[in-house]
């Protein structure tokens, strides 16, 4: 694989990634660290897949949603079932403005209409739902399953760092099951190094005695966002990242802590263009 980022313009931004890379793994810089201690950490949405103009998994919970409104019709007397199953535009549309100026009530509302939709089920079995949709709900505009519509670039960054024995995390604000359930195939990263948002879960066995671990629509809190983002790394890594790489003030907290670290460190600020 070529490890000079070919689909990079020649810029200084592309010549101070590699530049990174070189004094991080030359055992005779100043700058040398340890493989062991070479970790990177990428958020997902808008910095390795798309975020416009809807975030994947909202897409995928908004159809959840709206099955489960389809199901039981006592749901569409309130809030997000009713406004979901009815394609009200208005209201979801006023959910996304008032998110921009700092009111999370719409927001909340739809996250719990989502908790609830998937509530009860094993792991296995979101895993599922989640695989079904990414490898077969196809985006309009570039008629390619959502699982596809990643960033070159980003996606030849994480290889490269890969090939330089660094340890590349995804830490991501969305739900880190949902991104689990494809991230070693489209970004060779293991579902282990996948740290993100979550519901707390519970321990059942079947009526087989077969353990099963299910969801719950409890929030795991601090979400992986913001200043979340630092104590999820800490907790899933045990260990400062050298290097971040994100594109929205939910990831300033992590770059801020990979900055900290105590030799070099990069911290990368994605402006991506899609509409």
């Amino acid at each position: 694989m070529n490890t000079q980022l070919p689909s990079w313009n020649d810029s200084d931004t592309k010549r101070s990634i590699l530049s990174f890379i070189q004094a991080v793994t030359d055992p005779g810089s100043a700058s040398f660290v340890p493989p062991i201690k070479r970790i990177a950490t990428f958020d997902n949405d808008g910095t390795l897949w798309l975020e416009k103009p809807l975030y994947i998994q909202l897409q995928f919970g908004l159809r959840a949603i709206y099955k489960l409104a389809a199901e039981k019709p006592e749901l569409r007397e309130r809030q997000p079932f009713k406004a979901v199953y009815e394609k009200d535009m208005a209201w979801l549309g006023k959910v996304a403005s008032d998110f921009a100026k700092g009111d999370m009530q719409g927001v909340m509302a739809l996250g719990s209409g989502y908790l609830e939709a998937f509530e009860g089920i094993s792991v296995e079995e979101f895993e599922q739902a989640a695989l079904e949709f990414l490898n077969n709900s196809v985006d309009a505009r570039f008629n390619k399953p959502y699982k596809l519509l990643t960033y070159l670039p980003m996606v030849e960054l994480v290889h490269t760092l890969q090939e330089h024995d660094f340890r590349v995390f995804i830490t991501t604000g969305g739900g880190r099951d949902f991104v689990r359930a494809v991230c070693e195939e489209i970004y060779n990263i293991p579902s282990y190094m996948t740290i993100g948002s979550s519901v707390v879960f519970n321990y059942k066995e079947d009526t087989q005695g077969v353990a099963q671990v299910l969801r719950t629509k409890e929030t795991e809190l601090p979400i992986d966002d913001g200043q979340g983002k630092p104590p999820h790394i800490h907790r899933s890594i045990g260990r400062r990242p050298i290097m971040a790489a994100g594109n929205s003030n939910g990831d300033i907290h992590m770059l801020k802590y990979a900055a900290g670290h105590a030799g070099c460190s990069l911290g990368l600020l994605v402006h991506h263009d899609d509409p």
